[in-house]
């Protein structure tokens, strides 16, 4: 039986975290061994149990977070394939191991075309036997990185198909979380924290003329809490705000938007999150970060501000240019159910018909 070892950063639940539990359920029909390595958050297991129930051959999960026992530990081993995910231990140890003659066939998987998430890999970059990248930036991993084969599998998979909201459905969900029932709702539902930059959502919602009303829900990182508070103590929204932490069921967060606002510092490829505002046929606004610009079409279902950078917040004159572009929509209800329209027809259409299990299987095929 093949030995495959998925090496990654942590196993808290992220949208990488994601990407590693469809590749571990990928193999789960062949006869392959699966062990899974990790060097963060020791405490914090969130999707093991996902991962043995998608993939019964996962043998062990392992916290191997420093280049001597990850070293260690690969030496003993000696797994048929690795595949790497931002394991700083991992990457350590490979050219050590290269150079007491053992050398593991190698696929990187890389979830960003920024410069600065690129050079993570370069100590390994001659080692690399295939490249994964979650979108097409297969120029920059040539330039910054190595030539060799590079397979772009988006990390798009098979939902169930969910109906669009309804104006029944939305008011339902409103008055469940405590919100108006009249009156535009917009806001961010997700893990929020620096990067995420949810103090970019309030300036958005604060440039919105009107009674907009702002909701964010998920789970808020300590110090980004308090600088939302913080911001929130001073705006004029605080009392139209509702913040509801973590929820077991995100369902009715969504339904209660008229529009998701994402103002993420960076991005992968394409966030959930973005899939399930716009299947349930809410349109988002979002920055042009990552794989966003390359799969969603300005003005249908969706819209863009263009941020080229990846660690800056979005400029205050952009937020304020989208909200004197989308207020008139959010206040024409035949114009923004258009959009409602569009919105979920695009979120459905998305990973209906994409098979990224059986793109992996190809990238990898030659190591089963």
């Amino acid at each position: 039986m093949k030995h495959v070892v998925f090496a990654h950063r942590k196993l808290s639940f992220g949208g990488g975290e994601r990407v590693l539990i469809e590749q571990v359920a990928a193999l789960a029909g062949l006869p392959v061994k699966v062990s899974v390595i990790f060097r963060k958050e020791p405490g914090k297991r969130d999707i093991e149990a996902e991962l043995r129930q998608r993939n019964p051959n996962v043998a062990e999960v392992l916290h191997l977070p420093g280049a001597l026992e990850a070293g260690r530990w690969l030496w003993r081993t000696r797994p048929d394939l690795l595949v790497l995910c931002n394991h700083k231990g991992v990457q350590r140890a490979l050219p050590w191991l290269a150079r007491l003659g053992l050398r593991l066939p190698l696929v990187p998987v890389l979830h960003e075309h920024y410069e600065r998430h690129l050079r993570k890999y370069r100590g390994v970059r001659n080692l690399v036997d295939r490249w994964i990248c979650t979108y097409d930036f297969t120029a920059a991993v040539r330039e910054r990185l190595s030539g060799a084969p590079c397979s772009i599998i988006h990390p798009l998979y098979p939902r169930p198909e969910a109906a669009a909201m309804t104006p029944e459905d939305r008011l339902a969900a409103r008055r469940q979380l405590g919100l108006p029932g009249t009156g535009p709702v917009v806001g961010y539902v997700g893990q929020i924290d620096g990067r995420k930059d949810p103090l970019s959502v309030l300036r958005f919602a604060e440039a919105l003329d009107g009674d907009a009303s702002l909701l964010y829900a998920g789970r808020e990182e300590p110090g980004t809490a308090a600088a939302l508070q913080a911001a929130l103590a001073a705006s004029p929204l605080r009392d139209r705000t509702r913040r509801l932490g973590p929820l077991a069921d995100l369902g009715p967060a969504f339904a209660a938007l008229d529009l998701y606002v994402m103002t993420s510092r960076n991005e992968g490829f394409f966030p959930l999150a973005l899939i399930e505002a716009l299947e349930r046929g809410v349109p988002v606004l979002a920055p042009t970060v990552g794989g966003i610009g390359s799969v969603m079409k300005d003005g249908e279902g969706g819209f863009l501000i263009p941020k080229p950078d990846d660690r800056r917040a979005i400029p205050q004159a952009l937020l304020e240019a989208a909200a004197r572009r989308l207020g008139p929509l959010l206040a024409d209800g035949a114009a923004w159910e258009a959009q409602r329209a569009k919105a979920h027809a695009f979120g459905t259409a998305l990973t209906r018909d994409y098979d990224a299990a059986a793109k992996f299987r190809e990238a990898v095929a030659a190591w089963l």
